[in-house]
């Protein structure tokens, strides 16, 4: 059986699993994060993938539906990230950070928020297998989101007084209570389904421009007229 030891994706891959392994042994990660969940979930699928590839003699990772959707949930937390938790703000200035237990606090939530959702997103652009998602998957990855955040809701609920029971500012139940806090949810259902809308359709763009040469290829030759001399 041919080993991938050459394929460019395999090498792509493992460089990935250290980079992600880097990330989280440089900080400390809640499990009560969707960042950490997100990028342990990533790390998962590609050691998976690796060992798939190399005992299958691939040079493909497995499952691309769910591959797709990891891209898209880790661009999602990107976005949530820079936006929403950092306020646009220049992530290498935490990392710089005379403080050493601060630069590594930085480092960390660069390689999550940055490092691998950038990694993932090249690897989605770069190589295949192609035209494997469904339209859909618009509507099924942000379910992800939709659960962590229910759980997160009802964790909170039943145990207050754990750590970390509101992760993130937009959990709090303010004057609206949990209930303004679930409806919250919805918006990020639609906000994660916009991402995976781009995604989708990179997908199935370049799997129709590889298909049109074969197809040209295998077109039928007009048939001549029989009445033509």
């Amino acid at each position: 059986m041919r080993r991938p030891i050459a394929s460019p994706r395999l090498w792509f891959a493992c460089l990935l699993i250290v980079l992600s392994i880097y990330g989280f042994m440089v900080g400390s990660h809640s499990t009560t994060f969707l960042t950490t969940i997100t990028n342990a979930i990533l790390l998962g699928y590609l050691v998976v993938g690796v060992w798939t590839m190399w005992t299958r003699g691939t040079d493909e990772l497995p499952a691309p539906r769910l591959r797709g959707a990891i891209v898209t949930w880790m661009l999602f937390v990107a976005i949530i990230a820079h936006s929403l938790l950092s306020h646009w703000a220049n992530p290498f200035d935490a990392v710089f950070d005379p403080d050493p237990a601060a630069s590594l606090r930085g480092t960390a939530l660069l390689f999550a928020h940055y490092v691998m959702p950038i990694g993932m997103l090249l690897d989605w652009l770069l190589f295949g297998p192609r035209g494997r998602t469904r339209w859909i998957d618009i509507a099924i990855w942000p379910l992800y989101a939709l659960a962590y955040g229910l759980l997160t809701i009802l964790r909170a609920v039943v145990f207050p007084d754990a750590a970390n029971a509101i992760p993130y500012p937009f959990l709090e139940p303010g004057d609206g209570g949990w209930g303004q806090v679930i409806v919250l949810q919805f918006p990020i259902v639609i906000a994660v389904a916009l991402v995976a809308a781009p995604v989708i359709a990179y997908d199935k763009l370049l799997a129709r421009a590889a298909r049109a040469p074969a197809l040209r290829l295998t077109a039928p030759e007009p048939v001549a007229d029989k009445l033509s001399p």
